[in-house]
């Protein structure tokens, strides 16, 4: 049994090397049955992924299954390395909204008019 848990590890680390050989792994939790909770780090970003144990076991055999895993981990990095970040607060939108209030004040019209013909 030991030996299979080894196999198990190694194709994780091996899948998850093949994503980026800079993203950190941990176990986080079992708790579930049948599923196990990854916490993938990259560049001070942390992300979590679900996977089930069925389908990394079968991902020793089955190719579809470990591109279905490799893809999960895969999503999960890109949404780290993502630079779109979520404006919770409205932060933005206030910021925007300020702008354009500020803007109205400092328009005066000139003296200077173009005038037609006389």
């Amino acid at each position: 049994m030991d030996n299979v848990a080894k196999q198990t590890a190694d194709l994780l680390r091996g899948i998850i090397r093949s994503v980026d050989k800079k993203l950190e792994y941990n176990i986080v939790d079992q708790n579930e049955a049948g599923r196990f909770s990854l916490q993938l780090t990259l560049r001070g970003k942390e992300g979590l992924v679900s996977l089930a144990t069925a389908d990394l076991a079968a991902a020793t055999h089955d190719a579809v299954r470990k591109n279905a895993v490799r893809q999960k981990i895969k999503r999960t990095r890109d949404g780290l390395l993502s630079r779109n970040v979520v404006d919770i607060l409205g932060t933005k939108a206030a910021k925007m909204l300020k702008q354009a209030d500020a803007s109205k004040d400092d328009f005066r019209p000139s003296g200077f008019r173009r005038q037609g013909r006389r």
